[in-house]
């Protein structure tokens, strides 16, 4: 079972890109659980000190992905 955080590739594209999972929602017409995944790449991976770091909150993240979600 996939849960929030694991690391996951699609079927569709093999193991060229990677995801992580960040939430799921039903589809509503089709019921249908669907992930809502974040694209991990390589090119954008940064350092960055703790302290300059602010938690996010599971509302605002999904929020954001809200345009992206149908």
């Amino acid at each position: 079972m996939v849960k929030i955080g694991d690391i996951v590739t699609r079927k569709i594209y093999g193991e060229d890109m990677q995801f992580c999972v960040l939430g799921f929602y039903t589809n509503q017409r089709t019921g249908e659980k669907v992930a809502i995944l974040a694209l991990l790449d390589p090119n954008l991976i940064v350092e960055a000190s703790v302290q300059e770091l602010n938690p996010v909150s599971a509302r605002k993240l999904f929020a954001l992905t809200q345009n992206f979600v149908h």
